[in-house]
């Protein structure tokens, strides 16, 4: 119960921050064994959510074990799905507490359950991948060496975001093939860290074909800037959050291995999208035929929808940016507080209505915090579409120069 009720409420919040999630499976997960899922790491607790809320199945995640000194914490992640892991970072002796949490994954295993690690063993806010440590390989084999486990399975995970902080951006998640642990078992039994070495050398190569790096990364890199020119004839694809097709993931690492392996001059693009002011906002601009006076009419008329839908999360929004602003000092961890944050504000608002309207109206208050939800979940349906025909009237006077531009991308691949 307690899985389902934060899948919904966390999904919810998905949506809201993110426009879009593509989603690609290589094969389908195996059913006939546990799973450690081998996920990238760029984007703080918010990389946790892309496999439960996927796949739709508990996953318990191992998180740094620092965070889980404090008594209630310790209780409070244990209860939403965490373990804790230890690092040399965290002191030689907190090593040995990993023996609990590894115990703990095992038991789950018995039970064809599912963890997810974050191989990397490190967050940092860039579009690369970073080194993966052993850990991954350690919990799979030793699970089979160790407990007497009859087979586990390692799907690596790729999250790749179109942009790290931004509201309305979209994710690229890609499921690689499962790895059966059991084929190393045999150089296992004759050198245990070459079996280590070679099982994360291959859960590394497959990271590498789904993820989309960038040499040198920044938000306002050369490269990131013609990332966005790349997207302004975008297709959105209907009203679907979840969206299972790769041609966008293969479109952006097509282009990105262009801008890394050759020398490209983006001079030109780079002059075009700062004459015409393009930014995140502009996916899909150019994928409409709408006139920017036919727009006009449409913000008219879905500018109260929108701004009725955005009282209803303006109390989580602004608690949540207040949050960053006041007290978080590492911009990796703003999804976190914007994303997780904000479902449980917004959970605590929906309790408060709740309270006020049977305090007010009796049992007809019951309706009260649903109705706020349903406008959000109308708000949701509308925002994307307001958002684009804004960005057509705002660039009315240059959209022929946005279709210079997206040709002009569109050559360097």
């Amino acid at each position: 119960m307690l899985f389902l009720f934060l899948r919904y409420w966390l999904s919810l919040a998905m949506r809201v921050w993110y426009r879009r999630a593509y989603v690609h499976f290589d094969a389908p997960l195996p059913m006939d064994g546990p799973i450690i899922f081998a996920c990238t790491h760029p984007n703080s607790a918010v990389d946790y959510l892309l496999a439960p809320l996927i796949h739709r199945m508990p996953t318990y995640v191992l998180v740094r074990g620092d965070v889980f000194e404090k008594p209630l914490l310790n209780k409070v992640f244990r209860a939403i799905f965490m373990l804790p892991v230890y690092r040399f970072r965290d002191g030689f002796a907190s090593i040995n507490k990993n023996q609990d949490s590894f115990k703990t994954c095992y038991e789950h295993f018995d039970k064809q359950g599912r963890v997810l690690i974050f191989s990397e063993g490190i967050c940092i806010q860039e579009k690369v991948l970073q080194p993966l440590r052993k850990g991954t390989a350690r919990l799979a084999l030793n699970y089979l060496a160790q407990h007497g486990g009859e087979k586990v399975y390692i799907v690596p995970i790729s999250g790749s975001y179109t942009r790290f902080r931004h509201f309305r951006s979209s994710i690229m998640v890609n499921y690689g093939k499962a790895i059966d642990a059991r084929a190393y078992m045999e150089l296992f039994e004759e050198n245990a860290n070459k079996a280590y070495e070679r099982l994360t050398a291959d859960v590394d190569e497959q990271l590498r074909k789904q993820y989309i790096t960038f040499q040198d990364y920044a938000d306002d890199s050369s490269a990131e800037r013609v990332m966005m020119a790349h997207r302004l004839e975008r297709t959105a694809p209907g009203a679907a959050w979840r969206v299972d097709d790769r041609s966008v993931f293969d479109g952006e690492k097509s282009l990105s291995e262009r801008l890394n392996t050759a020398h490209v001059d983006t001079r030109e693009v780079l002059e075009l999208c700062e004459r015409t002011g393009i930014d995140p906002n502009d996916d899909g601009v150019l994928s409409s035929s709408t006139s920017p006076w036919t727009s006009l009419v449409y913000l008219m008329l879905a500018t109260p929808i929108v701004a009725l839908a955005a009282l209803t999360v303006v109390f989580p929004y602004l608690m949540g940016r207040w949050i960053v602003n006041r007290w978080i000092k590492d911009i990796i961890f703003d999804n976190t507080v914007m994303v997780m944050g904000g479902t449980v504000l917004y959970v605590l608002q929906f309790a408060v209505l709740l309270i006020v309207g049977l305090s007010t109206m009796g049992w007809l208050g019951l309706a009260l915090p649903f109705v706020v939800l349903m406008i959000t979940m109308v708000g949701l349906e509308v925002i994307d579409p307001f958002i684009l025909h804004w960005r057509r009237w705002k660039h009315r006077a240059h959209l022929d120069k946005l279709e210079v531009l997206a040709q002009k991308v569109r050559a360097f691949t």
